[in-house]
């Protein structure tokens, strides 16, 4: 029978190949193991301290499995090299100015953090709204790919992501594989980490799948958006410790249910500030009828598209650098949500339908058609310079980008603004008499308000707003 040895700073390991690791010192430990640092900079040991004596062989197998399959999902961290007896383990890349997802959701020093403004000010300062709409976005994107690779992530929490400790990136790792499963099995060896787990995991003896992975990446984006958890009401956090356990078991209702507002929270930022329509409503749908209705749960895909399209349409302020939901009221000023700063509203893309039956409207007809058709909004700030290609594509998934946005100065030392085309095809756009006037890979097409620009081999068709 098969039994772990504990290793220690300085120790030596083998992987299953033959090759040699030298322990540096301990960096963390949870439930399932620790993690070391190695003589290589560049490599990190976890090393599994509790294990059922009859599962170690099966586990160290799913190691390898895991480190030799192909899985090309960039934000996902897999096994390296899987550690040979008497340790059970793999060495794994490690993560250069990561930082757990926990400091988008708790504030340092939180005890110092007075009132309201103190909140707000500190959460412009690690991204504000539009970094955390694009790391949701990219962790639902880690997690569709994971579930169209036929896997299941099961073990989500705060400290399983990391991000970069620079406030304007949004590139993700997932971390600590050990719990990726095939669903339907039960070499899983967790249901989950705490207030992560899907309620029919603590009550109906379940085990972990696609649906019980939707609930916790649901609660993982209302945690980093809202800042509280969404089971946690006044009544949960100032009650009995049971009432925590009822609040888990989707026992107690949503936080923001319209239904039953026993559960409601004074917790959290503002849901209309932080959260569009459309994201409020798939949370109703995962958190209010996801409860009974397990597959009707949005799927990582439906985050992903929501998440994107509502991070499109954020602005930034001048005065705190804040961004907020731009208004889809043409006016001439943008109000910042955080600070009340009235902005010059900034320039959109409006991104319509290419239907060739709406050039036999009248232009009256025309203009309700198009309002009809809810167009997807890019706002283009210095914070947002590039037009995604997913929004003139087929794929939706798509993370390449289309065109960059730039400013220039004429003779008359006026600005103009400008998308640089960095496709390789040629874009048209509507001048004088409605001639089309072409847009050649690596050109400018200059912005001015109406200008509609024709995408070829695309179904879709781009309208500017510019109010000044």
């Amino acid at each position: 029978m098969s039994r772990l040895s504990y290793p220690q700073p300085g120790d030596i390991l083998k992987d299953t190949q033959g090759q040699i690791y030298q322990l540096g010192e301990q960096l963390g430990q949870g439930s399932q193991g620790a993690v070391f640092s190695t003589m290589d900079p560049k490599l990190l040991a976890k090393i599994c301290i509790s294990q059922k004596s009859h599962e170690i062989e099966l586990t160290r197998d799913r190691f390898k499995v895991l480190c030799l399959r192909n899985l090309k999902i960039q934000s996902l961290i897999l096994p390296r090299a899987v550690l040979e007896e008497p340790h059970l383990g793999y060495l794994m890349d490690r993560v250069e100015g990561g930082i757990s997802l926990a400091h988008l959701v708790y504030p340092p020093n939180s005890q110092n953090l007075q009132n309201q403004t103190d909140i707000d000010t500190w959460y412009q300062s690690t991204g504000g709204l539009r970094r955390r709409l694009r790391i949701c976005a990219e962790l639902a994107r880690t997690f569709a790919q994971i579930h169209q690779a036929g896997l299941c992530y099961v073990d989500l929490s705060l400290q399983n992501v990391l991000i970069s400790s620079d406030s304007q990136k949004i590139n993700i790792q997932l971390i600590d594989p050990d719990n990726l499963i095939v669903p339907g099995t039960s070499l899983a060896q967790v249901l989950g980490t705490p207030w992560f787990i899907a309620p029919e995991l603590l009550t109906d003896d379940r085990l972990p799948d696609y649906a019980s992975d939707r609930w916790s990446l649901a609660v993982m984006i209302y945690y980093v958006l809202v800042l509280n958890h969404p089971f946690m009401g006044d009544q949960v956090m100032e009650g009995e410790p049971e009432l925590e356990d009822a609040a888990l078991e989707g026992k107690l209702p949503f936080i923001d249910s319209s239904k039953d507002r026993q559960n409601a929270s004074s917790y959290g930022l503002p849901r209309n500030k932080v959260l569009t329509t459309k994201l409020q409503r798939l949370f109703a749908q995962t958190f209010d009828q996801g409860i009974y209705d397990r597959w009707g749960r949005p799927s990582a895909e439906d985050w992903l598209e929501l998440l994107e399209e509502a991070a499109d349409k954020t602005a930034l302020c001048i005065k705190c650098n804040g961004t907020s939901y731009l208004s889809g009221t043409r006016q001439a000023k943008f109000i910042c949500d955080w600070c009340g700063q009235a902005n010059t509203r900034p320039i959109e893309i409006g991104f319509f339908p290419a239907d060739p039956l709406i050039q036999d409207l009248e232009e009256e007809e025309k203009k309700v058609l198009i309002r009809s058709r809810s167009p997807h909004r890019l706002v283009l700030d210095r914070g947002q310079r590039y037009l995604p290609i997913r929004l003139i594509g087929e794929d939706k998934q798509s993370t390449g980008y289309a065109a960059q946005y730039g400013t220039t100065r004429n003779q008359n030392n006026e600005l103009r603004y400008g998308l640089k085309n960095l496709t390789q095809q040629t874009w048209y756009w509507n001048g004088e008499n409605s001639r089309k006037i072409p847009c050649k890979p690596n050109e400018y097409l200059w912005l001015f308000d109406g200008l509609v620009i024709l995408f070829p081999d695309s179904q879709i068709r781009a309208k500017i707003r510019k109010n000044y």
